[in-house]
Parts: C-alpha cells; structure tokens; sequence
C-alpha cells in the first residue's frame, strides 16, 4: 500500500494562520506509508557528475509564493533563502548577510542584502526586488507561506540593498520563516512576479540551479541545470540535478538499490530497508505524533474539560512501546512540545507522564469517570496516522476509555472534518520548531490546529513575554510555554516523529537535524571528495 498526499491538500481553503499547515505539510512526508521489504546491499546509488532525486510527491506548482515548505526539495535547487538554519538550529547568511529586529519592542525587521547577487535571468536582486516579492508572497490567497508574514504591516526599501518590515505586532518566528523549512525567504525575480503564471512550470531565481523545461515532465521528473549567474560557483556540485517523483516507498528504495536515484525523501516505514540496501539514513524527528485533545473546555466531550482526565489519557498510554513497535526506536518517545536540540525542550518533563495505569484509573474516578468513556476521534490515513490511533486506541481501552474512531482517507476531508469543531481528539502530527511556530496553528484561539478556539489567560500571558522578548530571554520562556502546556495535557503526544532523507555511498552535504527541523539545504548534496 502506499499513499499519495493530494494536491488538494495544499490548496484548501485556510485560516491566515497558514504556517501551521505547513507545519504539518512537512510531517506529511514523514511516514509516507507501507513497508519496504528486505533490500539487499547490491547496487545502491552510484554516484557521479549528475544527480537524481526522488521524492514522494510532486507540487502543483513550482511558484514558491503559492506552495508549501512540503515541496522545498523542489524549490531550493532554484531559489537561495534569506538566511539558513544550520543544525546546531543557529542561523547563517544566505541572500541576506545581517538581519534581525532593531530597536524596542521588536517591531521593526532589517535585512541587509549580499552584494552583487543576480537572479537565474539576469535581474540584479536588490532591496526593491525583495520588497516586491515580500509584497507579492504575503497577498496570495493559496499556499501556506502568505501566513507566516500575517503579522507584517509595510516593507520598505531602505537603502540599495537594506530593507526594513514593519510589523503590527512582535514575531520571534520571523527569521525561521525566512530560512530554508518554511521558505518564506525564497526570493523570485521581480520580472517574473510581473507574469507569475510562468512561476508555475519555471523558475527565476537567485540559487545554484534553475529549471530546464524542455527535459521536465511535471508529476514525473523536474531537470534542472546550473544557474549561469549564481553567486557561488562553488556550491554547483552537479552538471544536472533531476528531481524524480516516486509516490511508492518502497519503490523508492528500489530505484536506490538500483542506481537510479542517489537521495530521496524516506519515510518511517522503510528505515531498515534502507539502512539494509546500504544507504546513509538521516531521521531526525520532526513531529509531535498522537492525539489532539482539542476539546479542551468539554463542548462535545465533557471529560476533556477536565485536566485530570486529560493528564490520565498521557497516563495510560505506553509511548515507548509504540515507538518500538511502529517506528522500531523507543527513543522516538515524545510526552512534550518540544524536541531535544529545541530552544523550549526539557529533559526533565520527559519524565512527566510515565506509562501508570493505575494512576490514570485513579484520576479518571477522582473526575467522575470510574468506568471511564467513550471519546470520539478524528483518524486519517495520511501519513500513516491511522497506525497511531489504532496503537493508541488499544492502550487507551485498558483503563476504560473507548476511542469512537471515524477515519477520513481523503486530505482534503480530514482538514475540513478536523477544523470543524465536531471531533474532539482529532489525531494530529504537528512539526516542532519552536514555540512560536507552535502557536501559530495549535495554540493560537484562530489556528486550524485548536478548531474549539480554546485561549488560556497564562498561556496568553507567557507568550506576551516571549514574543517581546530578547533572544537570551526567549529559550527560558519558551521552557515555561513548554512545561505549562504539558502540565496542562493539551495534546497526547505520542512519538516524536522523523523526517527522514537516504542518500547513496559517497553523498554528504545533508544537515538535517531536529534542531532546524528536520529541513537541510538540499543544494548543499555532493560527493565525498
């Protein structure tokens, strides 16, 4: 079996809050379902002047601004971002050589641009050429990256290669969403702005490669080659870079093991494979993986107004057996909203939820449910998530909780569903950054991933002090933001799902960890030297 995310998907009508569907966009290529089988060590991915590769899906279009981070494997080859999140989870230059907030209250943004930068036709990238690409990208009305830039009020350019956004209210997320993972920051030459339409089947822009047309065959393989006027030849690596559209996993290991591809997306089902067929496995986890306790003030769910049985369903569950079992590594285990190598994690809370199912009998009775309940869920087959329920679900029905599952196989139908108040615990993989891209769609009353609009004084109030604060303040408050959600028992989390990449002997270059989220700068691919 294997699954093929929709374009449907990415398309769908959204709250502004769009960044949190991206999130979410990129744990859709996580656990891209089915087992791969036994692979042998023969033949895998030969290396050589070009390269091939694969990815699970194909977008619906190259156009940066109306896409999803899910397709930066696509988008990078052509398009430099502003800056770079290293895997210490650190940021470097990329278009921009200093960036960051100036003056009070972090409610002005300045970027400095590299010098002498050209875009794939010609155009020389400036402070207006910026400007006019931050204006177009956050006006679309498609796509999920236009949110990530909601809390921005003007752009201006301020110099030849100085620009400055004003914001209406405070961003921490500001300079993540310009890195590689939300791609907010992949600056398009203002000519093709001025006929976007041709953003769709081509590229015009300012990184190491651009798209050959006449060898692309959309949905099927996307040919692109060295970008004559990149800044940094350098960073060219390859004659030809070929993006290969393989939906099947465990096709996708085949096509390795046989030398038609050299690096691809993997996906949770096919760790072993790969590591069997003698690939390099990178899988560092990205989401929070289980159930949304989304009905936090009991509106269709009575119990779940109630912390205590919030907290016993985190009781009751046994997550490093289901980490062993669904993803062969216990260490996947995950109790909190944030990963390690994360500003906000704390080894410390790991240890708040141990699997006690006595405890979680008891604080079910001290609630009023001795018996227990019948809790209706929101299950999917995206990603594999329906796998999850079902582990859940049977661990859950030992201490008297019944899950009153209703599947949605459609993408598209699973948002809708989720998003429409009627589902209490809907189950959920959410990407972990930080916590301002946390807030963004779970935490946030209008984001998609909190569909009973739930706020919390406390909550409100921490994230007021960190969203002002300054960068040596914000990892202790990110900590409390942690902790108190975690007291709180907003979500069951589960298992700190990867996101997974295999490359053949004799690549190197990916640095993808959980500190920058998984997402590394696919241009950066070479061969060993």
């Amino acid at each position: 079996m294997s699954i093929r995310l929709s374009h449907r998907r990415f398309q769908a009508p959204r709250p502004r809050s769009g960044a949190a569907i991206a999130v979410v966009a990129a744990t859709a290529l996580v656990l891209t379902a089915c087992s791969g089988g036994a692979a042998s060590k023969a033949g895998a991915g030969k290396v050589g002047a070009e390269l091939t590769f694969g990815s699970p899906l194909s977008p619906p279009s190259l156009n940066p601004a109306v896409g999803d981070p899910a397709y930066g494997s696509f988008y990078q080859w052509a398009y430099d971002s502003l800056v770079v999140m290293k895997g210490d989870g650190t940021f470097g230059p990329g278009l921009a050589v200093k960036w960051g907030y100036v003056g009070k209250g972090n409610r002005a943004y300045e970027l400095t641009l590299r010098k002498d930068v050209k875009f794939s036709d010609g155009t020389v990238l400036d402070a207006q050429a910026v400007k006019t690409y931050l204006d177009y990208e956050r006006a679309q009305k498609t796509g999920s990256v236009a949110g990530m830039l909601g809390n921005v009020e003007s752009i201006e350019a301020t110099g030849p290669l100085t620009v400055r956004l004003t914001l209406r209210a405070s961003d921490p997320n500001l300079t993540f969403a310009f890195a590689q993972a939300f791609g907010a920051g992949n600056i398009v030459s203002p000519k093709a702005v001025g006929k976007p339409a041709s953003l769709d089947n081509g590229t015009a822009g300012a990184g190491p490669y651009m798209l050959d047309a006449t060898r692309t065959v959309a949905s099927d393989h996307y040919t692109f080659v060295p970008n004559p006027n990149y800044w940094n030849k350098g960073r060219q690596h390859f004659k030809q870079v070929t993006i290969r559209v393989i939906p099947n996993s465990s096709s996708m290991i085949q096509a390795m093991r046989a030398g038609q591809v050299q690096a691809a997306m993997g996906d949770a089902t096919t760790l072993q494979a790969a590591s069997g067929a003698g690939l390099t496995v990178l899988a560092p986890p990205q989401a929070m993986t289980g159930l949304n306790l989304a009905d936090r003030q009991g509106k269709v769910s009575k119990p779940l107004g109630d912390v205590r049985v919030r907290q016993a369903l985190n009781y009751a569950v046994d997550r490093k057996a289901i980490a062993k079992a669904l993803y062969g590594d216990e260490k996947l285990a995950l109790s909190q909203y944030a990963l390690p190598g994360q500003a906000g994690y704390e080894a410390s809370l790991d240890a708040t939820y141990p699997y006690d199912p006595a405890r979680a009998k008891s604080l079910l009775a001290a609630a009023g449910y001795p018996d227990g309940f019948t809790l209706p869920v929101l299950d999917t087959t995206l990603v594999g998530l329906d796998k999850m329920t079902q582990a859940v679900s049977g661990q859950l029905s030992k201490v008297g909780v019944k899950l009153q599952i209703t599947t949605k196989p459609s993408v598209g139908d699973y948002f809708v569903a989720m998003t429409s108040g009627k589902y209490p615990a809907p189950v959920i993989g959410y990407g972990l950054a930080n916590m301002a891209t946390l807030h963004v769609g779970f935490v946030n009353p209008k984001g998609p991933f909190n569909p009973f609009h739930v706020s919390d004084p406390h909550l409100d109030a921490l994230y007021k002090q960190y969203f002002a604060a300054d960068e040596k303040d914000s990892a202790a408050l990110q900590k409390q933001i942690n902790a108190y959600l975690t007291k709180q028992a907003w979500a069951l989390p589960v298992v700190g799902s990867p996101l997974s990449y295999y490359l053949a002997k004799g690549l190197t270059g990916l640095d993808a960890t959980t500190a920058n989220a998984g997402v590394p700068t696919f241009a950066d691919l070479r061969r060993e030297s």
